[in-house]
């Protein structure tokens, strides 16, 4: 016999299965915070998601619903009545629920979503496997609701910190290419025609084409025009944007400003006396915008200038 808590669990997921199904982004973050707060709660909620899916043929059956049925008399109202789309789909559901016990998230709405971040923004959510993701910002991922263990990262950066599943493995597919968990957590970034990957715990497997790389803790990727470099970073490097903080080794400026841009939102544009430098060390990204300028200032021993639509970074 279950006890009142996992009851209440139980209904608490069924509430986040339906609200996240209901075609909108949904509450993700108040989602991660739930899963996050009892390790019961992701396979209670992974529970309901499989009752879900097993009641499909009931759904199907109610929607190839008996001609006699829809030939019901129908007498006209004086108000118009709100839609009944869901009439059938939810009866079935009313009888799986009488015979199963649980209930069915049911309905014809496109499984895919969109998951966004304006620069600037960073947002932190969870699936329904136990997979957790943190985009920065400007930062676009496809996701799918019926199936959690893939994505598609449009654009920008995030980290993974994937459940693993030996017999279904989550994939990460940018671009042509492709990146499969083998239990880990690894950071991604996408550019214009250009790839990183970094992987902070475990292995992932990368995969373009013919091509098949296995990468390890502290191995790093760059794929960019067909051409793939290899190498490694301190883990505690890897993904140092989700603790507030961008570490550098021999990088150009040019990244340094697109990170910083992501990261809090300002446009930032070099002078050509310092746009072929390159930059190694630590930029702790807290702080009023002020502060920041003057911190990079004095790390880049350069000048930094607001304008009208950003900061300027001259020598």
């Amino acid at each position: 016999m279950q006890s009142r808590a996992e009851d209440t669990m139980r209904e608490e997921a069924i509430a986040w299965h339906l609200r996240l199904g209901d075609g909108s982004d949904g509450d993700w973050d108040g989602f991660a915070r739930w899963l996050e707060a009892d390790p019961r709660h992701n396979d209670i909620y992974e529970a309901v998601c499989d009752a879900d899916l097993a009641l499909e043929p009931a759904v199907e059956l109610a929607r190839c619903a008996p001609a006699d049925l829809e030939a019901e008399a129908f007498v006209p109202e004086q108000e118009p009545r709100p839609t009944r789309r869901w009439m059938w789909p939810a009866m079935a559901a009313s009888v799986a629920f009488a015979a199963l016990g649980t209930w069915a998230l049911t309905g014809g709405l496109a499984s895919e979503y969109t998951v966004s971040t304006a620069p600037g923004e960073t947002r932190t959510f969870a699936l329904g496997d136990g997979t957790r993701i943190v985009l920065n910002g400007a930062t676009e991922i496809v996701l799918d609701k019926s199936d959690p263990r893939v994505a598609e990262l449009k654009a920008g950066e995030a980290q993974f910190t994937v459940h693993h599943d030996a017999a279904r493995p989550f994939r990460l597919t940018v671009g042509d290419q492709s990146i499969v968990d083998v239990g880990t957590v690894f950071n991604v970034r996408s550019g214009k025609d250009a790839l990183r990957v970094e992987v902070a715990e475990g292995a992932v497997r990368f995969e373009a084409g013919v091509t098949r790389l296995l990468l390890g803790a502290g191995d790093t990727l760059d794929a960019s025009s067909g051409r793939i470099v290899e190498g490694n970073r301190p883990i505690a490097d890897i993904g140092g944007w989700t603790r507030g903080r961008l570490v550098y080794h021999d990088v150009p400026l040019l990244e340094v400003a697109a990170d910083i841009t992501r990261a809090r939102g300002v446009g930032i544009e070099l002078g050509p006396d310092v746009s072929g430098r390159r930059f190694s060390g630590v930029i702790q990204l807290d702080g009023s915008d002020p502060a920041l300028q003057k911190r990079i200032a004095s790390l880049l021993g350069v000048k930094v200038t607001a304008t009208a639509d950003g900061w300027s970074i001259t020598r």
